[in-house]
């Protein structure tokens, strides 16, 4: 779980991927289970960090864009 996640794709990835402690008597073991799914919540929230960030950065951009262009034809 130790594993750098950056996009969705590498998120669905490790989800096929996962396998669950087996109990003596059949089953998993849900401690197991819970486990691996908070840890899968931890790289959710840092993908859709990484999102959130590129998306915050792309539309300062597009501001800063809209500003010179809006400058430039007062001028």
């Amino acid at each position: 779980m130790t594993e750098d996640v950056r996009t969705l794709a590498d998120i669905a990835a490790r989800i096929d991927g996962l396998k669950f402690k087996k109990k003596w008597f059949g089953g998993v073991d849900e401690r197991d289970v819970w486990k691996q799914l908070e840890a899968l919540n931890r790289q959710y929230e840092q993908v859709f960090e990484i999102q959130r960030s590129g998306y915050e950065a792309l539309l300062k951009e597009r501001e800063a864009l809209i500003r010179k262009l809006k400058q430039a034809k007062k001028a």
